[in-house]
């Protein structure tokens, strides 16, 4: 039993340890945080602009729509 659980153990701090080195997905969050940042900065300041353009979009469809 404490074979098993020394195995265990070793295996699981191996694990851990190369999980820790491995550093191939930390880029890839840092890049979708900076994205993220920078959509809802671009939003903030085409605000007014976005709301006018999907107003004029909905009001347009349902334009349409009544004429069918």
């Amino acid at each position: 039993m404490r074979n098993f659980l020394f195995k265990n153990y070793c295996n699981s701090r191996k694990w851990f340890s190369t999980l820790i080195k491995d550093e191939r997905g930390e880029t890839n969050v840092v890049a979708m945080i900076l994205i993220i940042v920078i959509v809802i900065g671009l939003v903030l300041i085409f605000k007014d602009r976005l709301s006018a353009l999907i107003g004029n979009l909905f009001d347009k469809i349902d334009s349409r729509t009544e004429t069918l």
